[in-house]
């Protein structure tokens, strides 16, 4: 079994963090833990190559290879 990458735990950390972020506008006014999500997303996603139009729609893109991302998508 291939071994998890540096990438790999970074892309799956951004898309739970999105996905939390989705459930908690969902769920109600949570103002402080969205402010910290979104502050948690464009961090992280920022260090792996996004530009500020992609953090601010949430438009994040990678390629894969089987179970694993080989590279970021950033046009």
């Amino acid at each position: 079994m291939p071994k998890i990458t540096g990438l790999d735990k970074q892309w799956q950390q951004l898309m739970t963090l999105c996905e939390s972020e989705s459930k908690m506008q969902k769920d109600g006014p949570h103002p402080r833990l969205l402010k910290l999500l979104d502050s948690d997303i464009a961090e992280l996603a920022a260090q792996m190559g996004f530009d500020e139009r992609r953090i601010a729609s949430r438009e994040f893109r990678a390629q894969r290879d089987g179970d694993h991302i080989v590279a970021i998508i950033t046009d």
